[in-house]
């Protein structure tokens, strides 16, 4: 079984006063903008060569993203020179912290011998044996981002069962491809029921072809699942989750609803593949897979596996994973006059295997990344030590909640956390549609001008690295009590 999250105490009914909120964001938003006029200059000049002014929409925030030079270790510095203590770690990837001195030593010699031969490499084979150690499964495959990953791995639970369909739960992110790119946070006007969600597209451009094949149902509730799943009876191929929805500042399951999940997807013969591209080796050397010790069909993994270079992998079950090669379980290769050749019949028209191709994939670079990151640094006794310091910062802003009676609370699930301002707690995405996102904004731009530095969203959460220390946690939670004692002062 996995181990405890920390859920510290109940939300506080006190009101806080709207104006005094307005007054600090207000302030602390200028006080941004005086404090980081070189960023500003550079959002300006990236306005005119990239929409938005940034490469991922996700960098995008009002009113304008910090442009970043330096990280070392827990610490990170924009184009103006300020540090911060790194509480983002670029949405998760950096549990190993920036430019860990083993990672750098290892990837300057990647370098110089070669970062790209589209041959295999023997950290390749290491790397995909040191995730089969961690998460149970037998065969591997790598790709280059947690979108790609998500997306092959059910493509390959398509190609397995035969069916089209799949199941996401509301609320919840897996990259930005068709399937998937749905509810996410849809508005409250177009999600439909809570037994029968709608199918919300969360983009322009998405085919409506492509909604009828991904079914919605409602995190934490397993009885609607179940319901569901009987109204499409031998329809789903596969039900993707978050084992923990992050999307939504942090929503962990409810005891027994991964268990009954997994019970559910074996029932009604669909895969079950866990999204661990937040939780994998965060959480624990094992995931969320370890952490609550529910075994998935297929899991998917990216962000913290490659210590801040970019790299996907998704992997499981044995005969699963083999419908890459042919969904006979055998290879596709025949003996000819001239030795043994592919049989290219089995690539076109009526396939019987599951395409997974990709240049960058399994790159000497990414593979020497993730094999030392994972060998060498997030090895099995460090996670103790992250589940500590991540209690202690849930603690200590639970502590400020409680002295100060402001509405909301602290929440961490392994080293993720953060304080959510909600008025009840948060199960799944209907519960968070109810978060103070003025009351956020202010508690952001206050913790920044401070050097604190918390993603730039309210639906995100902060992550602890291997080089953070307790003085900079109690730095944190110092700047947070000075937040909470001028807005109720």
């Amino acid at each position: 079984m996995g181990h405890p999250m920390t859920d510290v105490a109940e939300t506080r009914a006190r009101s806080v006063d709207r104006d005094r909120v307005h007054a600090i964001g207000a302030r602390e938003e200028a006080a941004y903008r005086e404090r980081t006029p070189r960023s500003a200059e550079l959002y300006a000049r990236a306005r005119r060569a990239l929409p938005l002014g940034v490469a991922s929409s996700f960098q995008a925030y009002d009113p304008y993203p910090l442009f970043m030079t330096d990280g070392r270790g827990s610490r990170i510095w924009d184009a103006d020179g300020n540090e911060y203590i790194d509480f983002d770690m670029a949405f998760g990837v950096l549990a190993a912290g920036h430019s860990h001195p083993v990672l750098a030593a290892a990837l300057q010699r990647r370098v110089a011998n070669g970062t790209c031969f589209t041959f295999p490499v023997e950290d390749g084979i290491a790397l995909a044996e040191e995730i089969k150690r961690r998460f149970g499964v037998d065969l591997v495959r790598f790709s280059n981002s947690g979108t790609e990953a998500t997306m092959d791995a059910i493509r390959v639970a398509r190609g397995y069962t035969g069916r089209e369909k799949i199941i996401k739960f509301e609320g919840g992110y897996h990259g930005h491809h068709d399937d998937v790119l749905v509810s996410i946070q849809p508005p409250r006007d177009a999600m439909g029921t809570r037994e029968s969600p709608n199918t919300v597209p969360a983009t322009a451009g998405l085919p409506a072809s492509r909604l009828a094949e991904t079914i919605i149902a409602p995190f934490n509730e397993p009885d609607l699942l179940a319901d569901i799943l009987a109204a499409h009876a031998g329809e789903i191929a596969a039900i993707i989750t978050e084992p923990v929805q992050f999307n939504i500042g942090v929503a962990p399951p409810r005891p027994g609803f991964l268990e009954r999940l997994r019970d559910l997807a074996t029932e009604h013969g669909a895969m079950l593949i866990f999204d661990e591209v937040k939780t994998g080796v965060v959480l624990a050397y094992g995931g969320a897979t370890e952490h609550f010790g529910v075994q998935p069909d297929l899991v998917c993994l990216a962000k913290s596996i490659g210590g801040g270079i970019p790299i996907g992998a998704f992997g499981g079950r044995g005969d699963v994973m083999r419908a890459i090669e042919t969904l006979e379980g055998t290879p596709a290769f025949s003996e000819t006059a001239a030795g043994t050749a592919l049989d290219t019949s089995t690539l076109t028209g009526g396939a019987t295997r599951v395409a997974h191709l990709g240049t960058f994939n399994g790159n000497p670079l990414s593979m020497t990344a993730g094999l030392t990151t994972l060998t060498e640094i997030l090895t099995r006794d460090v996670y103790p030590e992250l589940h500590r310091l991540a209690d202690r910062l849930t603690a200590g802003c639970q502590a400020v909640l409680d002295e100060f009676e402001l509405p909301g609370y602290a929440i961490n699930v392994g080293p993720k956390g953060c304080v959510m301002f909600t008025p009840e707690r948060v199960t799944n995405y209907r519960d968070f549609i109810g978060l103070d996102t003025e009351l956020w904004s202010a508690c952001f731009y206050f913790l920044a001008n401070r050097g604190i530095l918390l993603p730039p969203g309210p639906d995100d959460q902060w992550t602890l690295s291997v080089q953070h220390t307790d003085a900079e946690i109690d730095r944190h939670v110092d700047a947070f009590r000075d937040f909470a004692a001028e807005l109720t002062g």
